[in-house]
């Protein structure tokens, strides 16, 4: 018997990790428009362990047009150029990368995710939104 609830009460803190991992949520993040670009949209952080699944959802992309997108430190308004975490562009309105960051790294400190314009016009940022935890 004492091996029974010695056994059980290993197991309860191998799958502990697990529960917590469960526990935490996707975040949304709004995008808002830049430099009259009209692209408007959101992005959502998919808790996946240590890492975190990007999908960037936006309307009014031009067709045919890949945008770089990063997470960059710092907020929109006060934006790190160097990207702390390379996405794969946006075509279609669509990207989706996996983040070698868990969703609570994020959070951690201000960072924000940016849209460029295109390859072309890396210094043009035609969306933005701020990372933040959800109330």
């Amino acid at each position: 018997m004492k091996r029974f609830a010695l056994t059980l009460a290993l197991a309860s803190f191998a799958i502990a990790p697990a529960f917590a991992a469960m526990k935490e949520k996707p975040v949304k993040v709004e995008l808002g428009a830049q430099n009259g670009s009209g692209e408007t949209g959101y992005a959502m952080l998919y808790p996946h362990g240590a890492k975190t699944k990007v999908i960037v959802h936006l309307k009014g992309t031009p067709k045919g047009v890949a945008q770089p997108d990063h997470i960059h430190k710092g907020t929109c308004s006060n934006l790190d150029p160097k990207p702390a975490f390379m996405l794969k562009p946006v075509v279609g309105g669509k990207s989706i990368t996996m983040v070698d960051a868990s969703v609570a790294d994020l959070l951690k400190e201000p960072m924000a995710i940016n849209v460029h314009e295109s390859a072309t016009d890396l210094k043009k940022y035609v969306a933005c939104g701020d990372i933040v935890a959800p109330k």
